[in-house]
């Protein structure tokens, strides 16, 4: 399969199924390198990538989350996906941060 053909045929239709502009071979490196940064060294992610310097992997691949974006991001998705539109205060956004979300429930944004 040609990658013009894989980008027309399957990841476009899947970034319009998840409500993202676009999506691409680049997009999924940088999001497995960022979300992999907990699970290995960065040598390992260099490996996987297969990258000549880890500092290309770590500079140019790798995004730093802190603990509070993810809290945030967390609280952010609960609350969207509940479909609430009242004001939650940043201590009940932060103990729903770590509660699983109803998944039968969840509402894409398009």
């Amino acid at each position: 399969m040609r990658v013009d053909n894989y980008r027309q045929r399957v990841l476009k239709p899947l970034a319009v199924n998840l409500g993202i502009p676009r999506l691409n071979f680049q997009i999924l490196r940088r999001t497995m390198a960022t979300q992999a940064q907990n699970m290995g060294s960065v040598k390992d992610i260099q490996a996987h990538l297969r990258h000549a310097k880890a500092d290309t992997t770590a500079n140019e691949y790798m995004q730093e989350l802190s603990e509070s974006m993810q809290q945030m991001v967390g609280s952010v998705y609960l609350m969207l996906a509940s479909g609430s539109e009242q004001n939650h205060g940043s201590d009940d956004l932060q103990q729903n941060a770590t509660k699983p979300a109803d998944r039968d429930n969840v509402k894409l944004l398009k």
